[in-house]
């Protein structure tokens, strides 16, 4: 979604004097970035005993493409305590090989895969398209299996604390729009709606479907179809209209929201020189009447160096583990590396690849990332605490 340009060291809105601390919701907002997704887990457990000692519980969960799914699970394990809930989502993310997350022919994925890059190299950008690499159903059925195992999403059986939980998609057609699916036990008025850039579909229990309609990449992905108060819709990736969910959150109530965006965004446009504020053609600018609202007090992680050197360090040694790792689309990085040289090419793999050694790197990369950060704020006053919960964790690995 496009903004006025600010710098990203700026809040929104500068005051002549700080805001008053209120007690407002905590929001965890959780942008897409594909299997880098990984790197949300360590950021998250680096910051578990901060949010164990906080007397706000996370309230209210916004995701954005595969950080939707991040959140559906998260969200569904919240009673059994956020250690729990971690614990859950890591699981998901160190059992992921292409096998048990994609159904399908493998070979048959490659020949989709070669004529997918053909057109994006002719035309890049995620267009509307009926074709797709991937087929996501195990995966899906998999996130199914932990949400119900769990209890469900709905207001009546999750977590009493976590009032409010969503997910960001893009409505296809003759003009993209961004579309909410909310489920929330809290009503939101029309006067927290106006000026939001996105319409909501209320929905009184979010299921998997829900989260990969909005990883839904065009040509990568499927698109996905669901009823809604309108009728049956088209839905595809919602990081296409809203990658990066602030706004939302922050109108059902959050006051305090911690972000983690594993885009990436900064470190492309940092490569080719380009200003922050520069959005891609194919993104879906905001309405002019639409205004964007930041919560006073936001905490933002990403990681601040490409993660493409961490998928070369893990499989970048062996061929056999390199082309197990990136499935298919292996065909892809070869015509990546011959035309925009090798960093590059591992860079976009970075947000396909699935291998464990990845996988754990992104996770070990994700918890030091934002230990230092928390450091450097001035934040940690448990480090002892956190070094312990990091070393039973790599004693798992």
């Amino acid at each position: 979604m496009r903004k006025r340009p600010q710098s990203l060291n700026r809040r929104s809105i500068q005051f002549s004097r700080p805001l008053a601390r209120r007690e407002g919701d905590l929001g965890l907002v959780l942008s897409g970035g594909g299997t880098r997704a990984a790197y949300q887990v360590g950021v998250l457990k680096a910051l578990q005993p901060y949010l164990e000692k906080n007397k706000k519980p996370i309230s209210i969960i916004v995701g954005s493409s595969i950080g939707a799914i991040n959140g559906l699970v998260f969200g569904s394990c919240m009673k059994s305590g956020l250690s729990g809930s971690l614990s859950q989502v890591e699981e998901m993310w160190r059992e992921r090989t292409f096998r048990n997350t994609f159904a399908g022919s493998p070979s048959k994925a490659f020949f989709r895969a070669i004529r997918v890059a053909a057109i994006q190299y002719m035309a890049p950008g995620p267009e509307a398209s009926e074709q797709a690499v991937f087929d996501p159903s195990p995966l899906m059925q998999r996130v199914d299996q932990v949400i119900d195992t769990h209890g469900g999403l709905d207001p009546e059986s999750r977590d009493p604390d976590l009032h409010s939980i969503a997910v960001m998609t893009t409505l296809e057609g003759d003009q993209r729009k961004p579309l909410l699916f909310l489920s929330s036990g809290r009503p939101l008025t029309h006067d927290l709606m106006q000026g939001a850039s996105s319409e909501i579909a209320h929905v009184p229990r979010l299921h998997a479907k829900h989260g990969f309609a909005s990883a839904a990449l065009p040509s990568v992905l499927p698109p996905v179809e669901l009823d809604t108060e309108k009728g049956k819709v088209r839905l595809v990736d919602g990081g296409i209209s809203i990658n990066v969910p602030v706004d939302p959150a922050a109108r059902l109530g959050a006051e305090q929201v911690i972000v983690v965006d594993i885009s990436g965004r900064s470190w492309w446009l940092d490569r080719y020189n380009e200003p922050h504020d520069t959005r891609p053609t194919w993104e879906v600018p905001a309405e002019e009447h639409s205004f964007c609202l930041r919560p006073p007090d936001t905490l933002v992680f990403r990681n601040p160096k490409g993660l493409g050197p961490l998928l070369q360090q893990s499989v970048g040694r062996s061929s056999k583990k390199f082309i197990a790792a990136v499935g298919p689309i292996w065909p892809v990085f070869t015509l990546l590396k011959r035309k925009l040289g090798e960093e590059i090419a591992y860079e976009v793999m970075s947000y396909v690849a699935l291998d464990r050694d990845y996988i754990n790197a992104l996770i070990e990369a994700g918890f030091n990332d934002t230990v230092a950060l928390m450091k450097r704020k001035g934040a940690l006053q448990f480090e002892q605490q956190q070094q312990e919960s990091y070393d039973q964790w790599l004693g798992g690995v």
